[in-house]
C-alpha cells in the first residue's frame, strides 16, 4: 500500500479501512463455523464499512436512532435490521414500524408495552427476540421474560420468535462458552416446556477476542471449539452477533510526527493525532504495544522515543521507550488493527482538534474518501454571540 501517496492526497490523521482485508476475514470466519449459522454484525463497532460489508454479513444490529438513521442512508436492506438498544424511544421506534422494520429486541416489560401499543396503532405486525440478562444491566430477568410470554399470548400482531444473549466482548475462554450455550440449553427448554411457546431462533452475541498487544492466541481452535459448543443448540436458527472480530483487523490508523523534543521524560515525539482517535480494548497508558509501523524506515542507531497525541493532557500517550531509528518531523506511523470502536470510543471532541478523515481502499485497490477532516469546534461552540 503507498502509503506516501495517501498522505499527499488526504494527509493525517487518518483512518484507513481494506475492503479486501475485511472480505477476507469474513470469509475465514464463516469456513470456521456451520454453513447454516447467520452472521449479524453490530454497527457499532465501525459504521463507515457497512456498504462493503452488505454482501458479506446476513444482519445488522441496530442499537440507536442514530445508527438507523446511517444505515437508512446507505438505502441498506431493512429486512436485515435487529433493532436493540436499552432504551428505545417511542417517536424513533413509530418512525421504524412506519418504515416497515419488522425484528427487534425486547430487554424489559416497558419495551414490550411500547411495541404492543404502536403495533395496535400502526398495525404493524413485528417479530421480537427476548434479550434474557447475563446478571447486567441488558435484557430481562427470568420472571419478566416468563411475563412477557403471559403478556403476549392472545397478540397477533406480536410474534415472539427467540431469545438473544450476550455476556459481553474480549471472551477467549471456550469453558465460558460452553457454560453459557449450557445455560441457554436449559433455559430454552424450560421455556418450550412449560410455556407452549416453540423458540425458532438464538441470537448469541460471541465476544470473539482481538488480541490487539503481544498475546499468542490459537484462533484456529477457538472457532473450532465454538463451532462445537453451539452444536448443543439443536433444531433453531442460529444468529450470531459480531463485531470487534469483523471489523479490527480492516483498519489502520495513520498519524504524523508533529514535534521532537527531549525534556525530562526523555526523548518525546509529538503526533497529529492521540488518544483522541487511537483506541485499543485494554490500552493501559501505552504500557503494551500494538502492531505498528514507521516510515520512512533508516538505519541509524536505535534510541528510546516515547510517544505522545496533540492533547494538552498527561494521558495522551501512545507509547512508551520505543526503540526507533532518528525519527524526524514529517514521518508517519501506521497504526494496525484500529478497525473496530477506535473511530468512535476515542475522546473525540476533547480539545477542538479535527476529526480523521476516512480512506475506504475498496475491492478493486482504489482509495476512496468517504468523510473529509471534520472540524469540532462547530460542535463545541456555543451558539450565543
Amino acid at each position: 500500500m503507498d502509503y506516501k501517496k495517501l498522505i499527499g492526497k488526504y494527509k493525517t490523521p487518518m483512518f484507513l479501512y481494506d475492503s479486501n482485508v475485511l472480505c477476507k476475514r469474513i470469509n475465514y470466519i464463516k469456513s470456521k463455523l456451520n454453513k447454516d449459522y447467520k452472521i449479524i454484525y453490530a454497527i457499532k463497532a465501525n459504521t463507515f464499512i457497512l456498504k462493503e460489508l452488505d454482501d458479506l454479513v446476513d444482519g445488522y444490529e441496530i442499537c440507536s436512532y442514530g445508527e438507523y438513521e446511517i444505515c437508512k442512508h446507505l438505502s441498506l436492506n431493512n429486512e436485515k435490521f435487529v433493532i436493540s438498544g436499552v432504551n428505545k424511544e417511542e417517536y424513533y421506534i413509530e418512525e421504524m414500524l412506519n418504515d416497515n422494520v419488522t425484528k427487534y429486541t425486547i430487554e424489559s416489560l416497558n419495551h414490550y408495552l411500547l411495541f404492543e401499543k404502536l403495533t395496535k396503532k400502526l398495525h404493524k405486525k413485528i417479530k421480537i427476540l427476548i434479550r434474557l440478562t447475563s446478571g447486567n444491566q441488558f435484557g430481562v430477568s427470568k420472571e419478566d421474560f416468563i411475563k412477557v410470554i403471559e403478556l403476549n399470548k392472545d397478540n397477533e400482531l406480536i410474534k415472539i420468535v427467540g431469545i438473544e444473549y450476550f455476556t459481553g466482548t474480549q471472551k477467549s475462554s471456550i469453558k465460558k462458552i460452553n457454560h453459557e450455550i449450557d445455560y441457554i440449553v436449559d433455559f430454552i427448554n424450560e421455556i418450550e416446556n412449560n410455556y407452549n411457546l416453540k423458540i425458532e431462533e438464538v441470537e448469541y452475541g460471541t465476544g470473539s477476542p482481538v488480541f490487539y498487544f503481544q498475546e499468542e492466541f490459537d484462533e484456529n481452535n477457538y472457532f473450532d471449539e465454538l463451532n462445537k459448543a453451539l452444536s448443543k443448540i439443536k433444531g433453531k436458527k442460529i444468529s450470531l452477533e459480531m463485531g470487534r472480530t469483523i471489523a479490527s483487523s480492516c483498519g489502520q490508523y495513520i498519524t504524523s510526527i508533529a514535534d521532537i523534543k527531549s525534556n525530562k521524560v526523555g526523548n518525546t515525539i509529538i503526533l497529529d493525532g492521540g488518544i483522541n482517535h487511537l483506541v485499543y480494548y485494554g490500552q493501559t497508558m501505552a504500557m503494551r504495544i500494538p502492531e505498528f509501523e514507521i516510515f520512512p524506515t533508516r538505519e541509524d542507531e536505535k534510541k528510546p522515543y516515547n510517544l505522545y497525541g496533540s492533547l494538552c493532557t498527561i494521558n495522551d500517550i501512545i507509547l512508551k521507550k520505543i526503540e526507533l531509528n532518528s525519527p524526524q518531523i514529517g514521518d508517519y506511523i501506521v497504526f494496525k488493527n484500529t478497525g473496530a470502536y477506535s473511530i468512535t470510543e476515542g475522546i473525540a471532541l476533547f480539545l477542538s482538534r479535527e476529526l480523521p478523515c476516512v480512506v475506504i481502499y475498496d475491492k478493486n485497490g482504489k482509495d476512496i474518501l468517504v468523510r473529509e477532516h471534520l472540524r469540532t469546534s462547530l460542535i463545541n461552540c456555543p451558539n450565543i454571540k
